[in-house]
């Protein structure tokens, strides 16, 4: 799994690539907490480069997602594959995040949540 970061002033753009699964889904959730605890509140994953997604790997979104949440802050998805989507869906991952279908759909609904000033800062970044 390779993790792309970029930081645009309140929020963290992560762009994943490869399998999320259980060879690599501590080492994410390392990363990611270690994001959570240096600062970061709004988190915006982009998942259209995510080949395969598996339990190991949705538990450590999901995790990330609730601390986040008891941080006064929120993690959103965008772009992931009709299978992760179906994941997604089955195990109720939307009662602790959304799934956008585009980066731009992400960016306005944390921007509607109040956790940021505007959403028109944020142009396209990363890969």
């Amino acid at each position: 799994m390779e993790i792309i970061k970029d930081k645009r002033s309140d929020m963290m753009f992560l762009y994943l690539k490869g399998r999320l699964d259980d060879s690599n889904s501590q080492s994410l959730e390392d990363n990611l907490g270690k994001l959570i605890d240096d600062g970061a509140r709004q988190l915006i994953v982009d998942c259209s480069q995510v080949e395969f997604i598996n339990n190991a790997g949705l538990r450590v979104l999901i995790n990330v997602a609730k601390r986040l949440v008891n941080a006064d802050g929120r993690l959103a998805i965008h772009s992931a594959s009709e299978h992760a989507k179906e994941i997604f869906d089955k195990t109720g991952f939307s009662m602790v995040s959304r799934i956008y279908e585009t980066r731009e759909e992400a960016i306005a609904g944390v921007a509607a949540s109040g956790l940021l000033s505007s959403s028109r800062d944020y142009g396209r970044g990363g890969n």
